[in-house]
């Protein structure tokens, strides 16, 4: 239950923030229209939910390539949820320090979760970039007539697949890079071509995820005056990024949050994109806590119930 306690410090924090903002511009901030839609927040909430589930399998399957026994969803997602809560406490190291010992517990190699979670993160950077650049005319409609949405799709494939051609021979230099963070040798791991193009597809799916989910979010707070389905994706997936970059700030917080309001100004206006920036990263801290105290509750749980069952 601790793990959980970064996290909703930044949630006060952030409340505290929004707070002082509310009172410093209420006059511009009163003006944004907002009617909280529960099903559509609801609806929302599935979808990003799927999206996470989906990254985990994609860890738990990969452990494979290591040598390592692959993790079923259900352990992985304990391992996932409990530890990702630990990047909002300041140093990088502190993630991989309990994915590690998590998934030690359920038989993982430590080194083998740790570079898992490595990989992963290289191929949602580079699909991410893949799919910002192939939409990047989105951001730049004021000054240019940009690109069919059919051209922006064509590109993203092509992106796509250069990565599940290149990544493979890109690793050494992943490894080298890994290395440095977990300041421990890495082995190279043995990956087949086809699943990993299935890999790269998935992970460049996940974005797609993420970003039709704060879309839903968006319509669920500000209505029809939400940006649209296509930009709201293209700026949820650029701003995760800068924060994933970001590595001095706890979960990218703050530096994440200035890149959506960035990418949203010109469509809906600077305090809208501010209202939306917090209260998505609220809502995204209050998901991650929720599903961790879900998958640690409903372990309890279950061994209770074995405890019961055996005596």
């Amino acid at each position: 239950m601790l793990a959980v306690l970064p996290a909703v410090l930044i949630v006060a924090a952030l409340v505290a923030l929004v707070y002082k903002v509310d009172h410093a511009y209420t006059p511009a901030l009163r003006r944004v229209p907002l009617a909280l839609h529960w099903g559509t927040l609801l609806l929302a909430s599935a979808v990003w939910l799927s999206g996470y589930t989906q990254l985990v399998q994609l860890w738990g399957a990969s452990l494979a390539w290591w040598g390592s026994p692959p993790l079923r969803w259900r352990p992985a997602l304990r391992v996932f949820c409990v530890s990702n809560l630990a990047r909002y406490i300041p140093g990088a190291v502190w993630q991989f320090a309990g994915l590690a010992a998590l998934a030690s517990a359920e038989g993982v190699s430590p080194a083998a979760a740790s570079v898992g979670v490595l990989l992963e993160q290289v191929v949602l950077l580079a699909t991410g970039l893949a799919l910002v650049l192939s939409v990047a005319p989105s951001f730049l409609a004021n000054w240019t007539h940009g690109l069919g949405v059919g051209a922006q799709l064509a590109i993203a494939v092509l992106l796509i697949a250069a990565l599940v051609i290149g990544l493979p021979r890109a690793l050494p230099r992943v490894r080298t890079w890994a290395e440095r963070v977990v300041k421990r040798p890495l082995p190279l791991p043995a990956i087949p071509q086809g699943p990993f193009a299935v890999y790269v597809i998935r992970g460049a799916l996940s974005w797609v995820i993420y970003g039709v989910a704060f879309w839903l979010f968006a319509r669920a707070l500000m209505g029809p005056a939400a940006p649209g389905v296509w930009l709201s994706a293209t700026a949820y997936v650029a701003s995760y990024l800068v924060g994933l970059l970001a590595v001095v700030a706890p979960g990218g917080i703050i530096v994440r949050e200035g890149a959506l309001v960035l990418c949203l100004t010109s469509t809906i206006g600077a305090q809208p994109a501010l209202i939306l920036a917090v209260m998505s990263r609220l809502w995204l801290i209050a998901l991650e806590v929720l599903a961790a105290l879900v998958v640690l509750s409903a372990d309890a749980i279950r061994q209770r119930l074995r405890i019961r069952m055996t005596n």
